[in-house]
């Protein structure tokens, strides 16, 4: 009976350590970035920024998001932190995964903010994003947190 309880008691304590690291890392506190658009930021550039649904903010974007939202991210870490720095570049196919996390890390910890891997509202202030200026490309911040 004891080593059907110590049996029953270690099955339960693998069951709840399954259930734990199944669950998401990151709680969202924002909806989902589903979109982006270009925002013109205080020097007059036009900021090609992800934005939620109907152009919602703040928005975010985690571990397991996908789409137009998660595209324009996996651009502005391309094109504004991982060529510059001569790092490989994200196949860009909207899927954020362990590869957009790292990079998103790597290019939070260069812009000198908390490097969690989420992308939200300080992310999306602070980080540089592809930008038009008199018909020139280069990369810009927003520079202003948004509501």
């Amino acid at each position: 009976m004891k080593r059907l309880t110590a049996l029953l008691t270690l099955l339960a304590a693998m069951i709840a350590g399954a259930l734990v690291s199944a669950s998401p890392a990151h709680a969202r506190s924002q909806p989902e970035c589903e979109s982006y658009t270009y925002v013109s930021n205080q020097a007059g550039y036009q900021v090609a920024a992800p934005i939620g649904q109907y152009g919602a903010l703040p928005c975010s974007l985690l571990w397991g998001d996908g789409g137009p939202g998660t595209l324009a991210l996996q651009w502005a870490l391309n094109d504004c932190y991982l060529a510059p720095a001569g790092k490989a570049l994200l196949n860009q196919d909207g899927s954020f995964g362990q590869l957009t996390y790292n990079a998103l890390k790597f290019a939070q910890t260069k812009a000198g903010i908390s490097s969690d891997g989420q992308f939200g509202p300080t992310s999306r202030a602070t980080l540089k994003f592809p930008s038009l200026a008199g018909g020139t490309n280069t990369c810009a911040r927003l520079g202003r947190p948004l509501p």
